[in-house]
């Protein structure tokens, strides 16, 4: 069965109130398996994420430079890799990043969750290194870089929590 239209959400739900977009989807979302409910979630992350692309130089009125589709390719790349690796090879579905503005035309994938959180900075220029930290708000904190071209067995660790 197919439902289309506003659906209220509880108040209990974090970070939405109204689902305003029509989608075909079960009469349950319990129905819908994991791994299409966590692409369909993905996927409306990066296509919110393509609104940097329109922010254009000095959006913060500091002199700000706009961000390229490169750097935004190149960061939904990144994350493509790691959630489809661990997905097909693991069973293991990765939380939904936050995809955002980071410094100097770099952008952020920021992952946060009760028990951890993971940032992974691309940069602009595709000669540097990305940069990534992670806290599990306990024993660990890890900070370093990555080649962003590659799957990184670290990342993966973290986003297997």
């Amino acid at each position: 069965m197919s439902i289309a239209g506003t659906v209220e959400w509880k108040k209990e739900t974090v970070g939405a109130e109204v689902w305003t977009e029509a989608i075909d989807c079960p009469e349950s979302w319990g129905e819908l398996p994991a791994r299409n409910l966590n692409k369909k979630l993905l996927d409306a992350e990066i296509e919110r994420a393509k609104l940097l692309l329109a922010l254009g130089e000095d959006w913060d009125g500091e002199g700000s430079p706009g961000y390229s589709g490169t750097t935004l390719d190149r960061a939904i790349a990144f994350l493509n890799m790691h959630t489809e690796r661990l997905s097909d090879m693991y069973g293991i579905q990765v939380p939904i990043p936050s995809i955002g503005p980071g410094p100097e035309g770099s952008i952020d994938i920021h992952w946060k969750q009760p028990t951890w959180e993971l940032l992974v900075n691309i940069p602009e220029d595709v000669e540097k290194m990305a940069a990534f930290y992670g806290d599990n708000y306990g024993s660990q904190k890890v900070r370093g870089s990555l080649n962003p071209e590659y799957f990184n067995v670290g990342i993966a660790e973290w986003l297997a929590n």
